[in-house]
C-alpha cells in the first residue's frame, strides 16, 4: 500500500477546512445577505451611497475615478455588485466574483439598472476554486478574506491574477482595531447557542452598536448581526501581516486608509536608500492602538493632544519666519535667534502626543478586563449593567475595524 506523504496529508486537511469554512459562511450569508445597502431602496439612497464611494476612492485612498477608465477589474467576493458599481460606472471593465447565487443576483439587476453599459462578467465561485489564465489592471477584494479558513492562502490566491504594473486594492476588519468586536463575540458565543439566541443577545447587550451601524449604512439589525457576530470565521489581519503579505506577493503599497504611519515620514525624492515601510518592524502599533480605542472619531483623538501644540506651532513659525528667504541684504541677530530657538526647545516639551493615549489605553484594558470576568461569572443583566458604565469599552464606534490598502505590482 502506498503511504501517504505527511505533506499531502496536511494540504487535505487544510483544503477540508477551507471548504467546510466556505459552506458555513455561505449558510449565514444566503440567510441574511450582508452587502444590501441602496439595492432595495431608492434613487436617493443610490445617489448618497455612490457620493460616499467618490469621497472614499478619491480622498481617502488617493485613487480617483480616472484610474478604473477602460480598466479590466476582478471583484472577490462581490456580493451584491453595490460597490463595484461604481467602479464599473468610471469606466472600469468588470468581473464580478461571487459564491453567493442569491447575492450574485442581485448584483446582475444593480448592473442592469445603474451601469452606463459595457460588458461585465458574473461568475459563480468561491475564490479558492476560480481559475484563469487572464490577468487584470486592477484585483479588488474589501471584507471578504476574513471570512475564509486561510486568508494568507486566500490573499495569495487573488494577487496571481494582477498584471505587472497594476493595482490591488484589498481591505479587511485590523485586527487590534477590531479587539472590541472580538470581545464582543466572546459575550455572545458565552450566552447563545443558536443564531436567533446570538440576535436576542446581540440586543441586550449591544443595541447602541447596531444602532449606530444602522445610521452609518441602512440595513437591517439582523443583517449587521449577522455580518459581525453570527459569521463564524472572521480571522483579522493585523497591519504586520498584511504587509508581509504584500512582499510576499511582489507587491509594494501605495497607499492605505486609515494611514498607520506617524508624521516621521520626510526623504527626497532623490533619497538614494528609498524606504520601504513594510521593512520596519512594530511602526504600525501606534495607529492600531487608536483603532483598538476609537469612540467618537477622529476630533476626539486631536482633541485629546491638548493645546500645547498650538503654542508650539507659534514658536516654530516664529523661528523659521525669522531666516526665512535669508539673503546677501538679510540680517539676523544672534539674540533674538537664540529666543526664539530657545522658546521652540521649551514650548515643544509642552506638546504630548503619547499622554492622552496611554491614560486611554490604561482605562480601557482595565475595563476589557472585567467584562471578561464578569461574563464568565454573572448575567446578561450585570454584564449589560457593566457595559453602561463604561467609559470606552463598546461606546461609540467601537474600535476602527476596517482597514484598506492599495498596492501595485512591481514590474
Amino acid at each position: 500500500m502506498k503511504k501517504i506523504s505527511t505533506k499531502h496529508k496536511s494540504k487535505t486537511i487544510r483544503l477540508a477546512k477551507i471548504k467546510r469554512v466556505e459552506q458555513a459562511t455561505l449558510g449565514t450569508f444566503q440567510e441574511e445577505i450582508p452587502s444590501i445597502y441602496f439595492s432595495d431602496k431608492s434613487e436617493k439612497e443610490f445617489r448618497q451611497y455612490t457620493a460616499n464611494v467618490l469621497y472614499m476612492y478619491r480622498d481617502l485612498f488617493k485613487f480617483p475615478p480616472k484610474m478604473f477608465a477602460n480598466a479590466n477589474l476582478i471583484d472577490f467576493g462581490a456580493g451584491t455588485g453595490e460597490n463595484t458599481i461604481s467602479l464599473a460606472r468610471w469606466g472600469a471593465k468588470c468581473t464580478l466574483v461571487e459564491m453567493n447565487d442569491q447575492a450574485l443576483a442581485i448584483a446582475k439587476k444593480v448592473f442592469k439598472r445603474y451601469s452606463n453599459g459595457g460588458t461585465h462578467k458574473f461568475i459563480k465561485s468561491s475564490i479558492f476554486d476560480y481559475d484563469s489564465s487572464v490577468k487584470y489592471d486592477i484585483v479588488h477584494c474589501r471584507g471578504v478574506l476574513s471570512h475564509t479558513a486561510d486568508n494568507r492562502g486566500a490573499f495569495k490566491k487573488i494577487a496571481k491574477f494582477l498584471k505587472p504594473g497594476g493595482f490591488l486594492i484589498f481591505g479587511d476588519p485590523n485586527k487590534a482595531g477590531g479587539f472590541q468586536n472580538m470581545l464582543q463575540r466572546f459575550a455572545v458565543y458565552h450566552y447563545a447557542k443558536s443564531p436567533d439566541d446570538m440576535v436576542d443577545v446581540c440586543e441586550k447587550l449591544f443595541k447602541e452598536d447596531i444602532d449606530r451601524s444602522q445610521v452609518a449604512i441602512k440595513r437591517t439589525r439582523r443583517a449587521i448581526i449577522f455580518d459581525r457576530w453570527v459569521i463564524q470565521s472572521q480571522d483579522d489581519p493585523s497591519v504586520a501581516e498584511t504587509l508581509k503579505w504584500l512582499k510576499e506577493n511582489n507587491l509594494k503599497l501605495y497607499s492605505s486608509y486609515p494611514p498607520f504611519l506617524m508624521p516621521v515620514i520626510g526623504d527626497s525624492v532623490h533619497h538614494k536608500l528609498k524606504f520601504d515601510v513594510a521593512e520596519i518592524p512594530g511602526m504600525p502599533a501606534l495607529a492600531e492602538t487608536v483603532w483598538l480605542l476609537q469612540k467618537d472619531g477622529d476630533l476626539e483623538n486631536v482633541k485629546a493632544l491638548g493645546g500645547g501644540y498650538l503654542k508650539y506651532s507659534k514658536e516654530l513659525s516664529d523661528l523659521t519666519s525669522y531666516v526665512a528667504n535669508f539673503n546677501s541684504k538679510s540680517q539676523l541677530n544672534a539674540d533674538k535667534f537664540n529666543n526664539l530657538a530657545d522658546a521652540v526647545d521649551m514650548s515643544f516639551e509642552e506638546v504630548s502626543v503619547l499622554e492622552p493615549l496611554q491614560t486611554r489605553l490604561s482605562e480601557f484594558i482595565k475595563e476589557a478586563k472585567q467584562f471578561v470576568y464578569l461574563v464568565k461569572n454573572s448575567d446578561l443583566h450585570e454584564v449589560k449593567a457593566y457595559i453602561d458604565s463604561c467609559k470606552h469599552l463598546f461606546k461609540g464606534a467601537c474600535g476602527v475595524r476596517h482597514v484598506d490598502f492599495i498596492a501595485y505590482k512591481t514590474k
